[in-house]
C-alpha cells in the first residue's frame, strides 16, 4: 500500500515537472516567436510607428523584461513549492493548496502580471508598436477571460471560503493595488470611529 502511495506522489511530481517545462517552452519560446513574427508583419502592413526611438528602446526593454521574468518565475516557484501544483492546472498537476506567499501576497495573478510585462518588454526591444500595444493587450484580455471565466470559479469550488477570503483581500493582477485600498479603508474606518 505504501509503495502505491509513494509511486502516485512520484508520478504526480514527474507530471508537474513535465508540465512546468512543457508550458515554459511553449509560453516563453514558441509563443513569443510567433508573436514577434506576426507583430513585425502587422507593423509593416499597417505602417505603425516605432514605440521608442533607438537606442533608448535597448535601455527601457530590459527593465520590463527583468521585472516580468522575475514575477513570472517567482510565481511559478511558489505554485510548485507551496501550492504543490503547476502553472497549468491539469487533473494531476493542479494546485493542492491556496498560495498566499511570495508574489501571491501582492496579487492573485503574478504570472499574468509578469507575462504581460515580458510581452511589453519584447515589443520595446524589437521596437514593434503592434507587439508592445496590440499583442500585449490581446494576451492580457485572453488571460483575464480564462482566469475570470474558468480558473477563479474552479478555485472557489475546490478551496471554498479559504480562496474567497484570499480573493477578497488581494488584487486581481496589479500588485499592491488591493493592499493600498485596504489600508485606505482601514484609515477611513479609524477616522469614523474617532
Amino acid at each position: 500500500m505504501r509503495n502505491i502511495t509513494e509511486n502516485k506522489k512520484l508520478s504526480r511530481k514527474k507530471k508537474r515537472i513535465f508540465v512546468l517545462i512543457g508550458s515554459g517552452i511553449y509560453v516563453m519560446i514558441m509563443l513569443p516567436i510567433i508573436g514577434i513574427l506576426v507583430s513585425m508583419a502587422m507593423d509593416n502592413l499597417l505602417n505603425l510607428p516605432k514605440i521608442i526611438p533607438p537606442p533608448y528602446n535597448l535601455v527601457v526593454a530590459p527593465i520590463f523584461l527583468i521585472v516580468g521574468f522575475f514575477w513570472a518565475i517567482w510565481a511559478n516557484i511558489e505554485i510548485y513549492k507551496r501550492g504543490n501544483g503547476s502553472p497549468v492546472p491539469f487533473k494531476d498537476t493542479h494546485t493542492l493548496n491556496v498560495v498566499s506567499s511570495g508574489p501571491y501576497k501582492y496579487t492573485r495573478n503574478p504570472m499574468i502580471f509578469g507575462y504581460v510585462l515580458i510581452w511589453i518588454g519584447l515589443g520595446i526591444l524589437i521596437n514593434s508598436f503592434f507587439l508592445t500595444v496590440g499583442f500585449s493587450l490581446i494576451i492580457l484580455i485572453l488571460l483575464i477571460l480564462v482566469v475570470k471565466l474558468w480558473e477563479e470559479k474552479n478555485l472557489e469550488k475546490r478551496f471554498g471560503s479559504q480562496y474567497l477570503e484570499y480573493k477578497k483581500n488581494f488584487s486581481f493582477i496589479i500588485p499592491f493595488l488591493k493592499i493600498r485600498k485596504n489600508l485606505k479603508e482601514t484609515k477611513q474606518n479609524k477616522l469614523k470611529k474617532e
